[in-house]
Order: C-alpha cells, then sequence, then structure tokens
C-alpha cells in the first residue's frame, strides 16, 4: 500500500483531507476533517451502494455521494470512511464544507484516473 494519495481540500476549520488507497482494482478512501473519527462507512460497488453511520452522526453525507461516484467512474468497489465535526459549525460553514467535498471528489477522480 504504498502508491497511497494524499490531498486537502478547502483551508482552516471547514478543510477536508482524503487519503487515497489502492487496493487491488479497488479504492480505499479516508476522508477526515475538523475533529476525525469514524462517522460513516460507504461501499460503493459499480454504482451499487451499502452505508453504516454509527450513533447520530451525518458523515454519510460526504461518504456516500464520493463511494457511489468513484465506484460508478471506475467499475470497482470503493470504500470511503469518512470523520468530519466542528463544534458549534454553522450553516456557512456546513455550505464551505459540502462545497469542498464537491469540488474534493472531482479532484479524487482526477487523482485515480492518472
Amino acid at each position: 500500500m504504498n502508491n497511497r494519495i494524499i490531498l486537502t481540500q478547502g483551508s482552516g476549520k471547514t478543510a477536508l483531507q482524503y487519503e487515497i488507497i489502492p487496493v487491488g482494482k479497488d479504492w480505499l478512501i479516508l476522508l477526515t476533517g475538523g475533529d476525525t473519527h469514524i462517522g460513516c462507512t460507504a461501499i460503493g460497488d459499480d454504482g451499487r451502494l451499502s452505508s453504516y453511520t454509527p450513533r447520530s452522526h451525518k458523515d454519510d453525507a460526504l461518504a456516500i455521494p464520493l463511494a457511489k461516484k468513484v465506484s460508478e467512474s471506475c467499475r470497482c468497489v470503493c470504500t470511503v470512511v469518512a470523520g468530519f465535526h466542528l463544534d458549534d459549525i454553522t450553516r456557512e460553514q456546513i455550505a464551505t464544507v459540502i462545497e469542498n467535498a464537491n469540488t474534493g471528489m472531482i479532484k479524487v477522480l482526477e487523482a485515480i484516473k492518472k
């Protein structure tokens, strides 16, 4: 597992970090930011999706779209483990995190298709 790709999207408290690990023809992506933790695991398999979100976490909003898009685009299995937490997050910060996730998804796809 020495072909890891590390990406950061955004800056400051709303930045997202991606650690992208090839596993054969498949991909494992760790997506974290803020107070990192495991808030959702999503597995995409050529467009099909399965996910688990513990407790009352909302990290599925980050993990599911990424797992689905990578698995569809690459015709592979993609597992995303996501965890982002920011105390007292504002609506503006939430919007920025989602924007960072959308832009980050494009960068992830570009990086793994090289």
